[in-house]
């Protein structure tokens, strides 16, 4: 079944993609760590520190520490990098606008034009599919297809592409 889509991101669908980039990324992982472990080593300190016996302040304190690991500081370090995308990368990618591009998802392969040309990409070249939050992330050799839920008309469409995409991956790659 042969599926055509036109697309015209919004500022919103891209910032989720660069988002997920950065938070995937290894550039940052030394930030990371420092947000992850900062609160539990001001908290053990301090409490080593003044020298607190008092077996229920400490085990507040290790259950905050416990806490901020598993829960604080993903959702912290999430709004930071999505702080991050917006305010120092989307300006340095100094996007005006959006095109409309539209991609044609064939028996064997995807195709779309770019500046450069028409641009054919068999099904055994894409590497991954990553659905987010608001659209798929479809990575391949030579970059990636970015498909916003909105393209689809319900949830089993959607389920229904997904079938096909994987159906006709599959395929080319045995």
């Amino acid at each position: 079944m042969e599926r055509i889509f036109r697309v015209t991101l919004k500022r919103e669908e891209y910032l989720e993609y660069l988002t997920y980039n950065l938070l995937h990324s290894g550039k940052m992982r030394g930030s990371r760590w420092f947000l992850l472990t900062s609160v539990p080593a001001v908290l053990i300190t301090g409490m080593l520190l003044l020298q607190y016996k008092n077996m229920m302040f400490i085990t507040c304190m290790l259950a905050l520490s416990v806490l901020w690991v598993l829960y604080g500081a993903g959702g912290v370090w999430k709004n930071y990098i999505r702080r991050k995308a917006e305010r120092y990368y989307w300006p340095k990618l100094n996007i005006q606008e959006f095109q409309e591009i539209s991609y044609r998802f064939g028996p064997d392969r995807v195709e779309f034009k770019e500046e450069g040309g028409e641009v054919r990409i068999p099904y055994s070249d894409f590497e991954a599919l990553v659905p987010l939050k608001g659209e798929f992330v479809l990575y391949h050799k030579k970059g990636v297809i970015l498909l916003p839920y909105r393209l689809f008309e319900n949830e089993a469409d959607m389920k229904e592409f997904l079938k096909g995409y994987e159906r006709r991956r599959g395929a080319a790659l045995a």
